[in-house]
């Protein structure tokens, strides 16, 4: 399960997670840490949040699907010290229903 836990690091909620939906090339093992929003996670994300004070060391980062590959998306946050990466898809990225 995702945990999102509070500054106080009390749990405010707990999301399950389909344990056959994974990335083929994760490292094994679990990562625990606070959630970033990094956009694409582009450079140009990155060096805005940097801008604006946060940093992704020692988060999860949550990057929108799209504008760049996920290997790349992933790649970045590792270079910002993230220790995990959540992609989504983003309805308004998509076209159709």
């Amino acid at each position: 399960a995702l945990r999102w836990v509070g500054p106080e690091g009390e749990e405010l909620e707990r999301l399950p997670l389909d344990p056959d939906a994974f990335c083929a090339w994760s490292a094994p093992g679990n990562a625990t840490g606070g959630l970033v929003y990094g956009h694409y996670g582009r450079p140009q994300d990155l060096a805005e949040l940097r801008a604006r004070g946060v940093s992704a060391r020692g988060h999860l980062m949550l990057l929108r699907l799209g504008r760049g590959s996920p290997a790349q998306k992933v790649a970045a946050a590792a270079g910002a010290g993230a220790v995990g990466v959540l992609l989504y898809p983003d309805p308004q990225d998509t076209a159709g229903p």
